[in-house]
Order: C-alpha cells, then structure tokens, then sequence
C-alpha cells in the first residue's frame, strides 16, 4: 500500500462501531427469544382452554341429543296411540253409517 496509512481512530471506531452492532444483535436475539418463549407459553394455555371447552360442549351435545332421542321416541309412541284412536274412531263412524237405514227423520 504505497504510502497509504489509516489512523488509530477510523480502526478504533470500526472496532467499537463492530462490537455495538454485535452486541445490539444478541440482545436483539434475546428479546426475540423471550418473547417466542412467553407466546408460546400463553399459546399453550389457550389450546388447553380451547380443548376443555370443546370437551364440554360436546358432552352437552351428547346429553342434549340424547334427551332428543328420548322426546322422539315419546312422539312416535303418541303418534302410534293416535293413529291406534283414528283407526277406532273410523271403526265407530263406519259402523254407525252402515247400521243406519240410510234415512233420517226429524220426529
């Protein structure tokens, strides 16, 4: 290098300027990492939530379903009672109109 000399300060100060960026990058780092390390932490808390609520929405769902299967099955056997009753009503009504003669009078 014909002649050409750096000084002691411009060295100096790429050194320092070297080490500070060093040293805002680890702590830059670290931040990052605690912060990850706090997410997922809370992350984790709100998936065991979410899975709990699940867990009992679902055993609601199960009892809920099964009261429905018990009403339906209440319904249809009403259902059969009735239709049983209409049977006997038409029964009743088929009889009397073949036991008439037919006529009717207003004595």
């Amino acid at each position: 290098m014909n002649g050409f000399k750096i000084s002691f300060a411009i060295v100096a100060f790429v050194l320092v300027q070297g080490i500070a960026v060093i040293w805002y990058i680890s702590k830059l780092d670290s931040k990052v990492n605690t912060m990850y390390t706090s997410f997922e932490e809370e992350n984790r808390k709100e998936v065991i939530e979410n899975q709990l609520k699940m867990k009992l929405d679902l055993a609601n769902l199960v009892t809920e379903v099964s009261s429905l299967k018990k009403d339906l099955k209440k319904m249809r056997n009403k259902d059969k009672e009735i239709m049983e009753q209409h049977g006997q009503i038409f029964e009743l009504l088929q009889d009397v109109t073949t036991s008439s003669t037919g006529s009717y009078s207003y004595d």
